[in-house]
């Protein structure tokens, strides 16, 4: 038996979530919000969550990160 059917498989099952995270169904809006109202939020919003995690992204950062960007005002719209 090779090796190469695992890999395709995995490659298979793991290509779906990947489309997933490069192309989401939403995206942050906030009325009468600019450009760059939102990299500055984002920015803010990544900065406060993601200090100390040595890059490190889990469920529960991904969570705190839509808190705050949440209590800035933005909220998830369907694309």
């Amino acid at each position: 038996m090779t090796i190469f059917p695992r890999h395709a498989l995995a490659f298979a099952l793991f290509l779906p979530l990947a489309a997933c995270a490069l192309f989401p169904s939403w995206h942050w809006a906030r009325p009468g919000a600019s450009d760059a109202d939102y990299k500055a939020d984002e920015t803010q919003c990544k900065a406060q969550t993601y200090s100390g995690t040595d890059g490190m992204v889990t469920n529960a950062s991904v969570r705190r990160m839509h808190a705050c960007m949440e209590a800035k005002g933005w909220v998830k719209v369907a694309n």
